[in-house]
């Protein structure tokens, strides 16, 4: 099979790692990846490293004006399979398929909250084999809003490599000079409005015990995927409340397993997550987790974690210090996550899913 991904951000948060994870994955099992990006991003350096071949745009208007170019590379490619990973990209790659004739896929990451039935979405939408949703969280929405039949509008749930066996953390206790009967409670994703740090550091302000220490992991800045007026903000609320000693900015790192292996507890705290791939990331290595109640968490998460609402920081708080205290049901906790990701979210198995779809649109 010969599949293209086409995403033409300029950020790079899990929305733009996704077409880098799935297409070396699909690399590994054989299949023939190639890329469209947008030139001096993150994504296009990615698929450029990875890929077999990427096409480089300067700017998504220039794939318009070299639509006809694009088609020959795409023919000479034999491409069969087209996956979008952004809504605005779609156009282009309508027009593409008009030229080629390939079976056209789509990943929303996100949930469409405002319904999109006028005539240019229509369009659109008309044109796709298949709408893939990440969650049921989020097909609810796209259901109503899309203009997409029922059964060209599938739930497929993210995946993640599993830790290897002989994994080991990046001893990060030591590194921040901590105690071993420390215990790290660790928050791993884009610092931006929405993730819910405000939330987590009110939490983590009334459990006043210098027996824990908060590490928040995730870039800090656009360039790393982060708001740097949102951090700012976090590092004022910390500074104000006397937690400057309780309290690590880790920034953005690629080594999140082996952070995330650091950690005793993980919070994953978002009041509107339409995944959450930190949150199987922290499964995959079998970590307890404390995860809003709010949006697809509660899903993907099911009887392995504890569902909190965020904005009661007073409960948030008391879970927290349960699971700081209570080791065995930590352990219980942790066996429990491993397994589901291992059962549901592993990435081969994830990828297999994805090429049997692919070949159900086209048949």
């Amino acid at each position: 099979m010969n599949v293209l991904h086409i995403c033409l951000s300029k950020g790079y948060g899990g929305l733009e790692m996704y077409p880098i994870r799935v297409g070396k994955t699909m690399l590994q099992q054989g299949q023939n990846v190639y890329g469209v990006a947008q030139s001096d991003t993150p994504i296009h350096q990615s698929m450029a490293s990875a890929f077999k071949d990427t096409f480089t745009l300067s700017s998504r208007g220039a794939g318009y004006r070299q639509l006809f170019k694009m088609a020959k590379w795409i023919k000479q490619h034999e491409i069969s399979h087209v996956h979008c990973h952004k809504s605005s990209d779609l156009m282009l790659a309508v027009l593409l398929k008009k030229l080629c004739g390939y079976t056209l896929i789509y990943t929303d990451h996100m949930g469409v909250k405002r319904p999109k039935q006028d005539f240019y979405h229509r369009f659109i939408y008309r044109n796709l084999d298949l709408l893939l949703s990440i969650s049921h969280f989020t097909r609810s929405f796209n259901v109503k809003a899309l203009p997409v039949p029922p059964e060209r509008n599938k739930t497929l749930w993210l995946g993640t490599e599993m830790a290897d066996q002989g994994l080991q953390g990046l001893g990060l206790k030591q590194e921040l000079g901590l105690s071993e009967t420390c215990k790290i409670i660790g928050v791993v994703g884009r610092v931006s409005h929405g993730k819910g740090h405000e939330e987590l550091l009110k939490a983590f302000s009334l459990l006043a015990r210098e027996d824990t220490h908060l590490v928040i992991v995730g870039g800090l800045s656009p360039e790393t995927g982060g708001s740097s007026e949102y951090a700012q903000l976090l590092k004022d609320y910390v500074e104000a409340n006397g937690l400057e000693s309780k309290v690590t900015f880790y920034g953005f790192s690629e080594r999140t397993q082996a952070l995330l292996m650091d950690m005793d507890l993980v919070v994953i705290p978002s009041q509107l997550e339409a995944f959450g791939l930190t949150v199987i990331e922290a499964m995959a290595v079998g970590k307890a987790i404390v995860g809003s109640c709010h949006g697809a968490i509660p899903e993907i998460i099911a009887d392995t974690g504890v569902l909190v609402d965020p904005a009661d920081s007073s409960e948030f708080a008391k879970a927290l210090a349960l699971l700081c205290d209570d080791v065995s049901e930590r352990e219980r906790l942790s066996v429990l996550s491993k397994q589901r990701a291992q059962e549901h979210f592993d990435q081969p198995k994830h990828v297999q899913a994805l090429l049997a779809l692919y070949q159900e649109a086209t048949a």
